[in-house]
């Protein structure tokens, strides 16, 4: 073999050995292992916490905007109102005024009380004179009074507008402080959103390419049968912590993981509901049920009958509302079951 040979082997040799060594160990897609499954569930797990939190901030946001926007109407009212009190009661004044001014340059232009009452009144005797003169005075005394009065009403009105023009100023001001609060709240909504997508898509990707979510660690039952008729988020200008299946009254309701019992009855709202403690800081919660076939400490598995599904409480129809809460959060339950090899 020639030098020339022996040297282009020789390269080839390293070149196949150096790209052993520097080979990439990390799964591509369709080599994905369970442990990137379960990280990607532990970040919707984080995700779906953040975007409870600030769902809860921006539903809280906004009720405060609310408030305040029918303060600052309620204020705008009340200064137009104020406004119109005092500009009306001026012009009572400035006609009171002009009537006593018009009767003083009367008497001034007779050139004498005396002269000017019998002008004004007419009097056809000293004894009608002097009659009419104490009439006038009366009079006169009753407009002045009556004039005082209403400069202090005026006076009053105007202290009433100054207040509640400061009172405006102010719940503008909340009503300005509101909005950006609620703003800021959505936006913060908004991103957690993208966040808890993001990781639904992991969560979506890692299921579909490994094919093993109905059999891991954590599967979940399906609590119940039925349509799918309301889902998490903003619903009649309220939130809607849950999602709601529909079906016919007496429906079997399951309990979705292992658990204990740790409600079975009468609750506000729900007019009846069960809700299950389970491991790692989750509670279920199963409201509008007809009737708990469980009762309280009761150890119930993933799967196992726990109710059936009525019409009770604040219920336009025969469902179920299922709740998740994690840690305190109520996330949004469909992307949680999905996750978990349940297809709703």
């Amino acid at each position: 073999m020639s030098a020339p040979h022996a040297l282009s082997r020789a390269a080839a040799v390293a070149l196949a050995t150096l790209a052993l060594v520097v080979a990439p160990t990390t799964p591509v897609h369709g080599q994905e292992s369970p442990g990137d499954l379960e990280a990607a569930r532990s970040q919707l797990s984080e995700a779906q916490a953040a975007l409870a939190q600030t769902y809860q901030r921006y539903g809280d946001a906004q009720r405060k905007h609310d408030r305040t926007q029918r303060a600052a109407q309620q204020a705008r009212t009340r200064a137009e109102q104020t406004r119109g009190a005092a500009e009306a009661a001026a012009a009572r004044v400035r006609g009171m005024r002009g009537d006593v001014d018009r009767f003083a340059s009367a008497s001034f232009r007779q050139g004498s009380t005396i002269g000017s009452i019998s002008a004004y009144l007419g009097a056809e005797s000293t004894t009608e004179m002097l009659e009419r003169s104490s009439l006038l005075n009366a009079i006169s005394d009753d407009q002045l009074s009556i004039l005082d009065r209403m400069r202090t009403a005026l006076e009053k009105r105007r202290s009433s507008q100054r207040q509640a023009t400061a009172a405006l100023r102010e719940a503008s001001q909340n009503e300005r402080a509101a909005e950006t609060a609620k703003a800021e709240a959505q936006r913060a909504f908004r991103a957690a959103k993208a966040k808890k997508q993001e990781a639904q898509s992991e969560i979506d990707r890692l299921s579909a390419a490994t094919a093993q979510v109905s059999a891991a660690p954590g599967g979940a039952a399906k609590p119940a049968e039925g349509e799918l008729t309301s889902t998490y988020g903003a619903r009649w200008g309220t939130v809607h912590y849950g999602i709601d299946i529909a079906n016919s009254i007496g429906t079997p309701i399951h309990s979705t993981l292992p658990g204990e019992v740790i409600d079975a009855g009468t609750a506000s709202g729900f007019g009846m509901w069960v809700r299950v403690q389970h491991s790692d800081g989750l509670v279920s919660v199963y409201g509008h049920i007809d009737q708990a076939t469980v009762s309280v400490g009761q150890q119930v598995g993933a799967g196992e009958q726990i109710a059936t599904m009525g019409n009770r409480g604040q219920s336009t129809g025969p469902h179920l509302h299922f709740e998740i809460h994690e840690n305190g959060n109520k996330i949004d339950p469909l992307p949680w079951l999905r996750s978990r090899g349940v297809d709703i």
